[in-house]
């Protein structure tokens, strides 16, 4: 006998039903798949940035240095600090740049400065490359250029080599990459860079002939030269410098290029307790990183393909009649038949 309709009915709604689940849990998948391209690029360069409002201070020193006291005009020895304060401006940044404010300051443990630098600068936030777009200066010296590298790699630094900037010869130099390394657990890249010995004030004060090695009672005019060994070890991820090394040597030189006195001569450091700082730091950026790069797409695009797999299977299975209950059934009993007689 021919279904009611009502059974058909019922049998037609359960199809559409079918049909609109299917549909609902293939656009959930394809939704989940567009965001994989969407984490992994846009969403995680606009998240994993360098903040604009920064502040922190780093040090590096040296527990035995060689150091000139220009007030008592003799070299002496014990231990020095590199100590650098750095300082965002978060009103002169923006999406792509911060822009902050650093000063260091190499003073003994009496606290006496041996040297001084400050300088401003405008930099990528992705990238860490210097841009020149904002007032930069280098101590006062507002038409000094700056480019390459100035506090930091880019996320994802890569085993190449780098420009980097050195405040105190004011000059742009390679910055090599020269391999891979452990620091406490934690990978990293070192680089290396020389800076030659560069010429950077004219002395102000004339230097004893005697205090130069000199002989007779004549006072000299002198330059300061300056160089450095640079060494980096960086987390790649997050391009966050995590250990430094600075070798400093700067002499003095008579009119004539001869060197005639050692007045500085140390081997800089970052403190252990330091290095663990800025390896959390870098954990902290790293970490991020991974969840948007690689465990947030990996496991949206898992989902996405799951339940495109289920919207197909639900759009193709089709759904089985089911009997109709007794009391839709009009039959009529056996037993009620007519006598054929």
């Amino acid at each position: 006998m021919t279904a009611a309709p009502g059974r058909r009915a019922s049998v037609s709604d359960r199809a559409s039903l079918r049909r609109a689940a299917a549909l609902a849990l293939a656009g959930a998948g394809a939704f989940l798949l567009t965001l994989v391209p969407l984490l992994r690029g846009f969403v995680h360069d606009r998240v994993i940035r360098v903040p604009l409002d920064h502040s922190s201070t780093s040090r590096l020193s040296a527990a035995s240095a060689t150091y000139f006291d220009t007030a008592a005009m003799r070299t002496r020895t014990g231990p020095v600090v590199l100590t650098r304060a750095l300082n965002g401006d978060a009103g002169a940044g923006d999406d792509e740049h911060a822009v902050w404010l650093e000063s260091s300051s190499l003073d003994t443990e009496d606290g006496d400065r041996i040297d001084y630098h400050e300088r401003k600068v405008a930099f990528d936030r992705r990238t860490g490359a210097i841009v020149n777009c904002c007032g930069e200066y280098v101590d006062d010296d507002p038409t000094a250029r700056q480019s390459g590298l100035a506090f930091r790699w880019p996320f994802g630094a890569r085993k190449q080599d780098y420009a980097y900037f050195d405040t105190q010869v004011k000059r742009t130099l390679p910055m090599a990459y020269d391999g891979e390394e452990s620091v406490d657990g934690v990978t990293t890249y070192r680089y290396r860079q020389h800076v030659p010995a560069t010429k950077v004030e004219d002395v102000a004060i004339r230097i004893p002939g005697k205090t130069l090695g000199l002989a007779g009672n004549r006072t000299f005019t002198v330059t300061r030269w300056a160089q450095t060994e640079r060494t980096v070890w960086v987390e790649p991820v997050s391009g966050v410098p995590v250990k430094s090394e600075e070798r400093r040597r700067e002499t003095f030189r008579t009119a004539d290029g001869v060197e005639r006195l050692t007045v500085l001569s140390a081997d800089l450091r970052t403190p252990a307790n330091e290095i663990a700082l800025n390896e959390a730091e870098a954990q902290a950026y790293a970490t991020w990183s991974r969840w948007l790069r690689t465990i947030l797409p990996i496991g949206a695009a898992g989902s996405g393909v799951l339940l495109i797999g289920a919207g197909l299977w639900a759009s193709r299975r089709r759904p089985r009649p089911r009997s109709a209950p007794a009391q839709d059934e009009q039959q009529v009993p056996r037993g009620d038949l007519a006598n054929p007689r």
